[in-house]
């Protein structure tokens, strides 16, 4: 995941709304805190011995704020004006933003994108309401904010996942949720596959992340159990000796 000072918000900025012709290009990022990942993930596991997890969870997003806030001053409603108006891609259809909590979510879910059958829209939203999660406390987010009906190319991905990175930052979740191997990819700048990583917290920089399968994956490979049992993971972490929140979808 990447960081971005003002003046690279700027050039963000600006070579988002340039014609796709152009030769502007985003400077290189800073990477966040990637040396301290197993440290803040020890302190997170000695203190959750002593510490009720939701109270914990709160405290590291209110740590993150505190160092947020000095690197990031941009808006969510500044850059999803300028996804609106992205113009980075070759790409007919219009970009969708964020649903649900878009202000102070608990878990920020990203999936690919946009595209998403009406089968698999069903699934994860009738499983989240199952396990308990209302709408109140997620947002639903993009790797690929523009819908398409093919595979998306690696430049598609690169150009929208600077977008990503720093709705992160602003939304500041207790917990990334990553459905899909293509979210976890981005946002830590390598190939995951998902049979390798479910199950598992892991961590970037100061970020807690959890993934699970897509899905369209889900359905197609008759795993609903399955993500259901992340889900619950998901659940647990956040919202473990919390009081429920009334919100429904």
């Amino acid at each position: 995941m990447e960081e971005f000072s003002e003046q690279e918000l700027k050039d963000l900025i600006d070579h988002a709304l340039a014609t796709k012709n152009s030769n502007k290009s985003i400077s290189s990022k800073i990477s966040l805190g990637l040396g301290e990942t197993d440290l803040l993930q020890s302190i997170h596991q000695r203190l959750s011995k002593r510490i009720i997890e939701s109270e914990l969870n709160t405290i590291f997003r209110d740590l993150r704020s505190d160092i947020l806030s000095r690197k990031v001053s941009i808006t969510r409603k500044d850059l999803h004006t300028v996804t609106l108006n992205c113009k980075k891609c070759e790409v007919e259809s219009s970009a969708e933003l964020p649903k649900w909590n878009v202000d102070n979510p608990d878990i920020v879910v990203i999936i690919d994108s946009p595209s998403l059958p009406a089968d698999a829209v069903n699934l994860m939203v009738n499983t989240f309401k199952k396990i308990g999660f209302s709408s109140n406390q997620l947002c639903l987010t993009y790797v690929n904010r523009c819908p398409v009906r093919r595979k998306y190319e690696s430049s598609e991905v690169i150009n929208c996942s600077e977008y990503l990175h720093l709705e992160l930052q602003i939304l500041n979740p207790k917990l990334i949720f990553c459905l899909g191997a293509t979210p976890l990819s981005v946002l830590f700048g390598t190939d995951v596959k998902i049979k390798d990583v479910r199950g598992k917290l892991l961590w970037l920089g100061y970020w807690p992340i959890i993934g699970s399968y897509s899905p369209m994956y889900t359905l197609k490979s008759e795993l609903s159990e399955v993500f259901e049992s992340d889900v619950i993971q998901a659940y647990n972490f956040v919202m473990k000796n919390d009081k429920e929140k009334n919100n429904v979808f």
